[in-house]
């Protein structure tokens, strides 16, 4: 069992009413089983487990532990080119860093943002400047006799008119997913080998390097640190920042690895049956 099987488990979705019979075999694996699996995986692997139960979103107290742990372990590491460039400001910074760096560990194809253009609102103002006309009075009788026309009592006006349309980005959901071209799969058809063999054949996507969606910028997290650094030169940031910050990342997926292994090693070894 991996951890992806387990988040089943805490939110089902009802009672199983068949008339087939209940798997009686020795190796099925119950809810109680499971927990108590959880319980010992909490005890020698639980920041692994508090990053992927943040990750699917399954407790929001699990994500807060996991970042706090993350710029903990961020304050140890840290270069000393770090510690000297953050200066007072160096705890808050790290734990900007953690917070990014989990996000981004957290981030998936099922994800989406805010809209930028419509600020989520799936509606834009578009305001144009309209020219309407009226008439001042109805053509009276000698106006008649002297051949004038209505539009010789015309008057014109310039009027800004407001009107509230779909968002062109969005589709007026408001948000955009962060799925990549390839839905998301991470595969792309080649198009030069299905033609040669006559069978579709399937490459990792180039956009997305196989993940199936856009991993969230490092510029963002740059940002993030130019709030409390203003004088941080990009350059800076490029060769000392960002490779800390990517090792963050790295270390929020091999704490996920070696929990998902741990809970691997107790139900496959036949530890709790």
């Amino acid at each position: 069992m991996n951890l992806d099987g387990i988040v089943k488990f805490f939110a089902p979705k009802g009672m199983h009413i068949s008339d087939s019979p209940r798997a009686t075999a020795s190796e099925q694996l119950t809810v109680t089983d499971v927990m108590a699996a959880l319980g010992m995986i909490q005890a020698e692997a639980g920041i692994g487990l508090a990053m992927f139960l943040g990750k699917a979103a399954v407790s929001q107290q699990d994500r807060e532990a996991a970042i706090a742990w993350l710029s903990e372990y961020a304050k140890e590491k840290a270069p000393l080119a770090l510690r000297r460039a953050a200066g007072k400001k160096f705890p808050l910074c790290m734990r900007i860093l953690a917070t990014f760096a989990y996000n981004d560990y957290a981030s998936s194809a099922a994800d989406s943002y805010e809209c930028p253009k419509c600020s989520g609102k799936g509606l834009v103002t578009k305001t144009t400047t309209v020219t309407k006309s009226h008439y001042t009075m109805r053509l009276p009788q000698w106006a008649k006799d002297l051949r004038q026309s209505p539009s010789d009592f015309e008057k014109f006006r310039q009027v800004t008119d407001v009107v509230h349309q779909l968002c062109s980005k969005c589709k007026g959901s408001g948000k955009i997913s962060k799925r990549c071209q390839c839905g998301g799969t991470g595969k792309t058809l080649d198009r030069k080998e299905t033609e040669f063999q006559g069978v579709p054949v399937y490459k990792e996507c180039k956009r997305c390097e196989g993940r199936g969606y856009s991993r969230p910028k490092s510029s963002v997290a740059y940002r993030g640190i130019l709030a409390q650094l203003p004088a941080l030169p990009e350059r800076t940031w490029r060769y000392n920042w960002k490779p800390f910050y990517e090792r963050l990342v790295t270390k929020c997926f091999e704490e996920e690895s070696y929990s998902d292994a741990q809970l691997k090693r107790v139900t496959n070894n036949g530890i709790l049956i």
